[in-house]
């Protein structure tokens, strides 16, 4: 039976999170590590990699989803293994959050002009509203290259 590996690709400075991992929307595990892998039957499937989830509003019931996922279809062939890979598409905005946050705890010990205030924190609304937008996009998820049983290629 052909098996699927998913793997979170990640610096090693980054947080190992759980994931939740749905195929064709149906849970099929956790990833506590930066890998899980199973055997399932060859087929198309809807991959879905989700961090996070839904936080309740109120007495009535409501929530709000706030989770961060994305979706890609996969291709299991009838024998091998098909390995999938993911990571975020924040690089960049990383790498200015750190600076700012660099910048910020500078802030402390040094008096920063009235224009970094300012723009720190027009920064910080403009990544909080791209983050929504992008929630359901914002792992990017690649194929590796398949292999397969000598006999069956």
């Amino acid at each position: 039976m052909p098996t699927l590996t998913i793997r979170h690709k990640r610096h090693w400075y980054e947080p190992r999170l759980p994931h939740a991992v749905f195929l064709n929307g149906y849970y099929a595990g956790m990833m506590k590590n930066d890998q899980l892998q199973g055997e399932i039957p060859p087929g198309s499937y809807a991959l879905r990699v989700q961090f996070g989830g839904r936080v309740p509003l109120g007495k009535k019931g409501k929530s709000i989803d706030l989770s961060l996922s994305a979706t890609e279809q996969v291709n299991i062939p009838p024998a091998g293994e098909t390995v999938c890979e993911f990571h975020d598409r924040e690089r960049l905005w990383n790498i200015l959050f750190d600076i700012d946050l660099v910048l910020w705890i500078v802030s402390w010990f040094v008096t920063m002009p009235p224009l970094y205030k300012i723009l720190s924190n027009a920064f910080f609304v403009i990544w909080l509203v791209r983050l929504v937008i992008i929630r359901k996009r914002y792992y990017k998820i690649t194929m590796v290259e398949p292999t397969c049983e000598p006999t069956t290629c």
